[in-house]
């Protein structure tokens, strides 16, 4: 192998594999976007850990087990941005009705308020990003992150 061989290798895989840093990316835009229209409209903005605990407890993840996997966290990390997003009054933590050992987050009258802010904070944010870059790039962008994609194959850690 040659000498130029390698430079030009490691930069094709930069190039080819650049979609993780470019998610990444386009999630923290989104996320401080979004935190800086919290911080405007609500007087609130929220670490990175509790704005993604937000995410998915709007979508109804509401076990904290659930919770921590979904975002592939500890079960501890998960209680820590539980308890403080309770300290802040933005949800409860109830008995779980289907097993009394466990609890499961209810939003407070004010988080769900804080969720309309920020519903309407996110629908801002995508039209923005779509005078931006196009209706049918954000469109696009949308249809292939929505696609299934299956699992990752063949990069066992054994």
């Amino acid at each position: 192998m040659s000498q130029n061989t390698a430079p030009e290798t490691a930069q094709q895989a930069a190039q080819e594999h650049g979609l993780l840093r470019t998610l990444v990316h386009a999630t923290y835009w989104l996320d401080d976007g979004l935190q800086a229209y919290m911080k405007k409209r609500a007087g609130l903005s929220l670490p990175r850990a509790q704005s993604m605990a937000m995410i998915y407890l709007t979508e109804g993840i509401d076990r904290p087990s659930d919770l921590a996997a979904k975002l592939r966290v500890s079960k501890q990390a998960t209680q820590q941005a539980l308890k403080a997003l309770q300290k802040k009054g933005i949800i409860e933590m109830m008995p779980d009705p289907k097993n009394g050992r466990q609890k499961h987050v209810v939003f407070t009258e004010y988080g769900r308020n804080l969720g309309d802010i920020a519903k309407m904070g996110l629908f801002e944010l995508e039209a923005q990003l779509s005078r931006r870059i196009g209706v049918t790039k954000l469109k696009n962008l949308r249809t292939a992150l929505d696609a299934d994609w299956g699992e990752p194959n063949g990069f066992n850690a054994d």
